[in-house]
């Protein structure tokens, strides 16, 4: 079973993840902050799907800081935001996807299974 990491600060929007990507099959595990990830303190994944917008922390400044560690520059990671603009920024800071908020469940299924081990 694949797992996901999800970090969201929204609790409705981890709840949905959450659901969503387990009836699908996937174990998922989910953070309300970058704390973890920036700790260091988190089981390896197979896929993170990070939010550009996180109290506390950018989430593409967490991109860039584990796509520049040696445990996790290889991890794909899929960033979330209601900004269009924010696609390249994404790319950028080394995010191997991105999804506007809002968006199609299926799309999200979609872009797990392409970049997904």
């Amino acid at each position: 079973m694949k797992r996901i990491v999800i970090v969201d600060d929204d609790p409705a929007i981890l709840d949905a993840f959450s659901r969503m990507l387990q009836n699908a099959g996937y174990e998922v595990t989910v953070y309300a902050n970058g704390q973890p990830l920036l700790a260091d303190d988190f089981p390896l994944p197979d896929l993170l799907i990070l939010d550009k917008q996180l109290s506390g922390a950018d989430g593409l400044d967490i991109c860039r800081y584990l796509k520049h560690r040696e445990r996790t520059k290889e991890l794909p990671v899929i960033v979330l935001s209601a900004s269009p603009h924010i696609q390249i920024l994404a790319m950028q800071a080394g995010a191997n996807g991105f999804l506007e908020k809002p968006f199609r469940y299926r799309d999200l299924l979609n872009l797990l299974e392409r970049h997904l081990p």
